[in-house]
């Protein structure tokens, strides 16, 4: 039987560290088995290197393998995908490591090694994570120089030196292809198996669902303003919006046989009339600004009302939201321009007013008498309205994370008897008396507030900033925004969650929705880390067609493909030529002293005239050859061995002077150069 290829000591060690760092995110969230499977593998990997055990058989191999691909099937339903093509992926890595017959699997082993850390970037883009893989990229190319240097007695720490080495030369000319190569639709933009939004956010509301969501601390956006941001109390960031309710859940929905060019506009499409009206009537304040969203598996965005924009990635829905033209996977960058005030002059259309109108034909029956009363005392919809955030000011109505259950009858159940809910219960009452009384009214989702990071003066947004409020269509005023909850705890729209339910006493909500402890070192630290994350999203991760595109216009003006073939060979070129050129530099001899050189200059005398017996060993020899071709140079010559073996080996020390004595050696060579001529 032949023998099987043993990875060198040296190597192995950098080998086995860099396919366990390699696996290791993937097995954070991973199933039990591939967990298992992974360690046992990998440790009879290392048993068998030390002699332990030996290689299994092909039988075993392929039972392991069929064993392996019906665990994931088993898991995931499916062998495809990227969720389940990364897990059999890393079961099948692990499994490779028991076939290295031959230095060509060996091979093979480091390639897949590459593979697999690659696709860590389908689990994490921070930079924590970039850093933790340019490490282990490290560390498997220091396996692959070991490979390549079989010879025994080699120190491990050479081949992470020389790796770290050709990582470093590698970085520029990575820098360049970065700037320059067009930007692409990444990897890890495939199809998620996981349909579920990230952020928490549903296309529909039911009341307690808001409230579990605001106590994650998990980051729901980023954003950067041209200039200053609105105050804390103008932070409305719009993301959908509710208009059907069937009793117990409210819901987004869209009638049927309505053109969908009245209900969402595109930039470049034919704008409708409410886009033109919308466009020419924009009032208010008038806020720039930049979005880093994290993905939600969702088309949704969040922008403050009333937003524009100009890709046409994007669409602007005629109930003020913004949409992008498919599921948000990864982070997703975008910019807006937005103005404060809606528009006072829209014409409600019939089926967006019967929308906004409907109510189920029963539930809730206290409510809907009360709403029928108050709209006759009122006269208008506006005081209707202003009476309906009134009473909830006046009355003793509770702002509370942990609000109790309520029966069938839900507003009924909430105004007349618990009067203890969140944003979502007070938005859900509002909008149904306002129904009830006749006034067109819908619920808006998304976030309100946002935490200023001092270091670099951006917003993070993050999931305990959820928050809903009610429109409701008001004649000569168009939809009027309104939000019950600043009625009831005003402190919530002007200082944040966290104060507001201070102020109720509940301080026992504040271990969940802490990002960062009480101490100001650790919060410090906290925008420390955010600092620098937000500039890796926003340059990094967040690089794309557009940021491209203006980078490369205002440093070159118009980009062709021409051009740009041109700009990427003439960079990547002066990259190459630049590191060839230091690698001479790095490679020259070190210069040589003034005696080295005058010994070397009486060598050559000494080759050119012929003098080659014993020039090889040193002054005496060289004396020894010209005594026997030229007699009459070689009393000179003497003087000059004189001269070098006193200040070479007897007095070094004045070697530093110079001066006079290399003048007298120069002197004497000439001697005897001319000398050897006659």
């Amino acid at each position: 039987m032949a023998r099987v290829y043993q990875v060198p000591a040296h190597a192995f060690r950098w080998l086995a560290l860099g396919v366990v760092l390699a696996v290791l995110p993937h097995l954070v969230s991973a199933p039990l088995w591939l967990q298992a499977a992974a360690v046992v593998l990998v440790v009879w990997r290392l048993l068998i290197q030390r002699g332990r055990l030996r290689m299994p058989g092909i039988l075993l191999r392929t039972a392991m393998l069929f064993a392996l691909s019906g665990a994931t099937l088993w898991s995931y339903g499916t062998v495809l995908g990227p969720a389940a093509g990364v897990a059999l992926l890393v079961a099948a890595f692990c499994l490779k490591l028991l076939e290295m017959f031959r230095l060509r699997d060996a091979y093979v082993v480091v390639v897949l090694s590459y593979f697999v850390l690659a696709t860590v970037f389908l689990l994490y883009r921070n930079a924590l994570v970039t850093i933790y893989v340019l490490v282990v990229l490290c560390i498997i190319t220091a396996a692959l120089i070991g490979i390549n240097h079989p010879e025994a007695g080699v120190r491990s720490r050479t081949h992470l030196r020389v790796a770290g080495g050709l990582m470093l030369q590698a970085t520029p000319l990575m820098l360049v292809l970065f700037v320059l190569v067009p930007r692409i639709e990444p990897l890890w933009n495939l199809p998620s198996d996981k349909r579920e939004a990230r952020t928490g956010m549903s296309d529909s509301m039911s009341p307690g669902e808001i409230s579990r969501l605001a106590q994650s601390d998990e980051l729901a956006f980023r954003v950067e303003f041209d200039g200053e941001p609105p105050p804390m109390r103008e932070r409305y960031w719009r993301g959908l919006t509710y208009s059907w309710f069937n009793g117990r859940r409210w819901s987004q929905a869209t009638p049927q046989n309505i053109n969908s060019g009245e209900l969402v506009y595109r930039p470049g499409d034919r704008p409708p009339d409410w886009y033109e009206r919308l466009r020419n009537d924009r009032q208010g304040e008038q806020y720039r600004y930049r979005v880093l969203l994290e993905p939600t598996q969702q088309p949704w965005m969040y922008a403050l009302t009333v937003p524009f924009v100009d890709d046409r990635r994007h669409m602007v829905a005629r109930d003020f939201r913004l949409l992008a033209t498919s599921e948000i996977r990864d982070l997703y960058t975008y910019r807006v321009t937005s103005w404060t005030e809606m528009t006072l002059d829209q014409p409600l259309p019939a089926w967006e007013r019967r929308l906004n109108l409907s109510l189920p034909s029963e539930g809730n029956p206290q409510a809907r008498a009360m709403a029928e009363r108050w709209r006759e005392e009122a006269g208008t919809d506006t005081n209707f309205a202003n009476r309906m955030l009134m009473h909830f000011r006046n009355q003793p109505f509770y702002y509370t994370l942990e609000p109790p259950l309520l029966g069938d009858q839900r507003v009924d159940d909430f105004l007349f008897n618990t009067r203890r809910g969140f944003c979502e219960h007070y938005a859900q009452t509002m909008a149904f008396m306002l129904r009830a009384a006749g006034i067109p009214a819908r619920i808006v989702a998304g976030y309100q507030g946002g935490e200023v990071n001092t270091l670099g003066s951006h917003l993070l947004i993050r999931q305990s900033d959820a928050h809903v409020w009610v429109e409701a269509w008001l004649d000569q005023r168009g939809w009027v925004q309104m939000d019950p909850t600043a009625a009831v705890a005003p402190e919530r729209i002007e200082m944040g969650l966290r104060e507001a339910l201070e102020q109720q006493g509940e301080t026992d909500a504040f271990g969940a929705l802490d990002g960062f402890t009480n101490s100001a070192l650790m919060q410090q630290l906290g925008l420390f880390t955010d600092y620098y994350e937000f500039l890796w999203q926003k340059w990094v991760v967040g690089y794309e067609q557009e940021q491209q595109g203006q980078l490369l216009s205002g440093l070159f003006g118009e980009i062709t493909p021409v051009r740009l073939a041109i700009i990427m060979g003439v960079a990547a070129g002066s990259v190459l030529m630049l590191m060839f050129l230091l690698m001479l530099w790095g490679n020259r001899k070190p210069p040589l002293h003034w005696w080295q050189q005058e010994y070397w200059s009486m060598r050559k005398l000494l080759v050119r005239a012929g003098v080659d017996d014993n020039i090889q060993h040193g002054p005496r020899g060289m004396l020894a050859g010209v005594r026997a071709q030229s007699p009459a140079a070689a009393g000179a010559f003497e003087q000059w061995c004189q001269m070098y073996e006193t200040l070479v080996y007897a007095r070094p020390d004045l070697l530093a002077e110079g001066g006079g004595r290399r003048k007298r050696m120069r002197q004497l060579r000439r001697q005897v150069a001319r000398s050897l001529r006659r």
